[in-house]
């Protein structure tokens, strides 16, 4: 049975991953900083800030998805969480590097999380694919030097990959319990001009991405991880408020009034243009959930 070690793997994204892909055949593991007496997976310790990691991780695992990193939009941007949000993405890479260049036995593929914020906080009517540069932003610096730090890995003779994920859409966690709550007590409007896009992906179709990726040797390299379908922040909250059965009965909210709130960060919700899905389309894969008012029906029915 292949093994895939996660890092991440106790966060909400992956402990969905874990799951599926025990579901599908494969025997999985994750990395932690503590043990777990609840987890029905192996724990591993690892510590990027004392550059330990326990060598039997990797030494024994097929494949590995790094997803581990500080939530971007939890907490306000001063320059000591900005700092937290690269280290805590490029750091780990980097031990995983030094430790991978140890092994004896090398992983066959190496699969990381970026985000399509590579290509910057921005609404513009340009859609983004593959090619294009990363943004000049926080964001776009971020996931730039976090690929950067990943693609070190190749160089080892591992295949890698980075994709470029959307908004997850999931029953627990992440951003749709922060989106439907304000909805669901009948305070919820739109956000900022309501005009800037939100690529998205069902959590169903990020982990058959993650599997379809360690299936086919073909894959390599940055792929926009997200429903072939985007919308506007304004087509989102309507969609959602219809299935959720409420009405939105207030105006959008300015932009000034998330920035002075969130600070900085509030360009996640008031900036963000159309990315293409069609390279991962290209390889074969299909989407399940195409359509945003399905993937919403399905996780919230």
């Amino acid at each position: 049975m292949p093994k895939v070690l996660i890092t991440g793997g106790t966060g909400s994204i992956g402990t969905y991953l874990s799951h599926f892909l025990e579901e599908n055949g494969y025997e999985v593991a994750v990395l932690s900083r503590s043990r777990s007496t609840s987890s029905k997976f192996k724990t591993y310790l690892w510590n990027y800030k004392e550059n330990f990691i326990e060598p039997e991780a990797l030494e024994t695992s097929d494949y590995i998805v790094h997803m581990a990193g500080a939530g971007i939009a939890d907490k306000r941007w001063t320059n000591k969480r900005k700092k937290e949000i690269i280290e805590s993405r490029v750091a780990t890479s980097e031990l995983l590097y030094r430790a991978l260049s140890k092994c004896k036995k090398k992983p066959e593929a190496f699969i990381s999380a970026s985000g399509i914020g590579y290509y910057g906080q921005q609404t513009t009517d340009k859609i983004f694919e593959e090619t294009d540069g990363a943004g000049k932003d926080f964001v776009g610096e971020t996931c730039r030097l976090w690929e950067a730090s990943v693609n070190k890995i190749n160089d080892l003779g591992i295949k890698t990959i980075n994709l470029r994920i959307g908004v997850v859409m999931m029953k627990n966690g992440g951003a749709l319990d922060k989106m439907a709550q304000p909805i669901r007590l009948g305070v919820g409007a739109a956000l900022g001009t309501g005009k800037q896009m939100i690529p998205w992906i069902h959590i169903a179709d990020l982990n058959r991405i993650i599997l379809h990726a360690i299936n086919n040797s073909s894959l390599e390299g940055p792929y926009n991880a997200c429903a072939p379908e985007s919308v506007t922040n304004l087509e989102l909250t309507n969609t959602l408020a219809k299935v959720l059965r409420k009405k939105l009965l207030l105006p959008n909210t300015p932009s000034w009034v998330l920035k002075m709130i969130l600070g900085e960060r509030s360009v996640l919700l008031t900036e963000g243009s159309r990315v293409s899905s069609d390279k991962i389309l290209s390889t074969g894969f299909e989407f399940k959930y195409t359509n945003l008012e399905n993937a919403l029906r399905d996780i919230l029915d």
